[in-house]
């Protein structure tokens, strides 16, 4: 195996030969070997990192800078797949912060380039290759012709058009999840918002400026369920705030989808943090709920969250409360190698679905400069490695699916897992 880099340009090239690759565990730098990686996924994109340095190990197994002025390689995953490992990079003075990706550790492996993944759902709702259709344009002119003066349909079109946003897309299709962007306000200051970052970090979907109406969302859901493969609307998207800060206008929302759609799967995806509220939505009609986190620890929650006037408790609840309901409860599960693979942060995970009442932990790569976030969260002692902890927290939450994405409620099927055959690993053992 060798380890890539990149030298002016962004020109990949593959390190010398004496060199063995690395990758990292949070600040940890850590060998890459051959059953860390999997063949570079199609619709994957490989980017330099501006600014960083690449790390590789020599023959004493010891780490060494790549000099030559190389630059660090990542690899950016398409959706249904879970980042294992992160880049061997260094942050050279005054280097920038990275754009919001889940950079991933890569390496060349027999002619081929690998990456330090693995596949977690294929739901084919979500196949990149039903994305960016030529019809787009189309199907946006005719809901647009179809609800004139809706401001969610004219937010919609810009995520679906210039950000290229796939629930936004389903919307003007008519098919699958549809979404509906609610509030321009949030209680929390997420180190990785994908809505709001501080200049000059770009923000992947810009927030909304304005507060929907109820007849507004309501319209926007009627029309999206009508059509033929629509299943789902949901509520929390990545160009608003936090949809609960709206609970009373949501709630009427809610009734009116559900009056007219007695079948269909009303979900929010929600930072829990206002249970009550949430319990609003589920007496109008909400019947699914993905609750997002980092950390069931509080000091790393808060270090990311930066909660205005909650905390974990609220989170929890948010699950309890949707799953004594009968509904659908989600963990929306922020993965960072090297902190959610830690032994302690594992067993309060297992520990918080359990109360929840979770039916899916969704594991999502969290999207951020992972040098700029391993400065600014608490230090963390040495990682499992992610593969173990899924397998591990598999065998913990007997009956709870794993995946990537929200199924329509009640699910038809099972979710079908990637790595069954490893499903017996324990914390301790040896991958």
């Amino acid at each position: 195996m060798r380890a890539v880099i990149a030298r002016s340009g962004g020109i990949l090239e593959l390190a010398p030969s004496a060199l063995r690759p690395l990758a990292r565990s949070g600040a940890h730098l850590v060998p890459l070997g051959e059953g860390d990686l999997i063949p570079l996924p199609d619709e994957a994109s490989v980017a330099h990192l501006p600014g960083r340095r690449a790390f590789a190990a020599d023959a004493e197994g010891q780490p060494v800078n790549i000099d030559g002025g190389a630059m660090a390689v990542a690899a950016i995953l398409p959706v249904g797949h879970l980042r294992c490992l992160l880049p061997a990079s260094e942050p050279e003075p005054g280097a920038p912060r990275l754009p919001l990706y889940g950079y991933t550790a890569v390496a060349e492996h027999r002619g081929r380039l690998m990456a330090a993944a693995v596949a977690t759902d294929a739901f084919a709702w979500w196949r990149p290759a039903e994305y960016r259709r030529a019809d787009l344009p189309a199907a946006v002119a005719a809901t647009r012709a179809a609800l004139p003066g809706n401001r969610v349909v004219e937010q919609l079109a810009a995520c679906a058009l210039e950000h290229n946003c796939y629930t936004a897309q389903n919307t003007f299709h008519r098919r699958y999840e549809g979404a509906l962007p609610a509030s321009p306000a949030c209680n929390a200051d997420c180190l990785g918002c994908i809505s709001m970052q501080p200049d000059p970090v770009p923000t992947p979907q810009p927030r909304m400026k304005y507060a929907p109406t109820a007849e507004e969302l309501a319209e926007l859901a009627g029309y999206h369920l009508a059509g033929g493969d629509a299943r789902i609307v949901s509520f929390g998207q990545g160009c608003e705030g936090e949809p609960l800060t709206r609970d009373a206008t949501l709630a009427e929302a809610v009734a009116r989808i559900r009056a007219r759609h007695p079948d269909a799967t009303i979900h929010v995806n929600t930072n829990g943090s206002r249970p009550e509220a949430l319990r609003r939505l589920i007496d109008a009609g909400c019947n699914s709920v993905r609750v997002s986190a980092i950390s069931f620890t509080d000091p790393v929650f808060r270090a990311y969250y930066r909660p205005v006037d909650y905390g974990l408790e609220e989170v929890i609840a948010c699950g309890e409360v949707m799953a004594e309901a009968g509904g659908q409860v989600c963990l929306n599960l922020l993965t960072f190698p090297g902190l959610t693979d830690v032994p302690e942060e594992l067993e309060r995970t297992a520990a918080a679905g359990r109360a929840m009442g979770v039916r899916q932990v969704q594991w999502r790569s969290l999207n951020v400069d992972h040098d700029w976030l391993v400065r600014v969260m608490p230090e963390q002692p040495p990682a499992i490695g992610m593969t173990r902890a899924l397998h591990w927290m598999r065998r913990e939450l007997p009956g709870v699916e794993h995946g990537n994405f929200t199924r329509p409620w009640p699910p038809a099927s099972p979710i079908q897992f990637a790595g069954d055959a490893a499903a017996g690993i324990t914390m301790g053992a040896d991958a």
